[in-house]
């Protein structure tokens, strides 16, 4: 099971184009699930600004979710 561990934007637009290419889609593909442009999810992707919106729904959509830790915690991944 893949796990990502996102300190900035840029780390999480990476995940999510991980995500997205284990996947098996191309940009467009993930744009046009969530209705947004290509570009939209390019600058995601890139870690640039887009809304909490489509950065939530984008993760769901590729089947991830957002789990928030203290930066420095110790934290065991278990199947659930």
């Amino acid at each position: 099971m893949y796990h990502a561990r996102a300190l900035t934007p840029a780390d999480l637009g990476a995940a999510i184009r991980d995500a997205r290419v284990e996947k098996g889609w191309q940009q467009a593909d993930l744009a046009a699930v969530l209705g947004v442009s290509r570009m939209t999810v390019s600058r995601l992707e890139r870690g640039g600004s887009v809304s909490m919106d489509t950065v939530v729904r984008a993760l769901a959509e590729l089947g991830r979710e957002v789990v928030i830790v203290p930066k420095f915690a110790r934290v065991r991944v278990t199947d659930g």
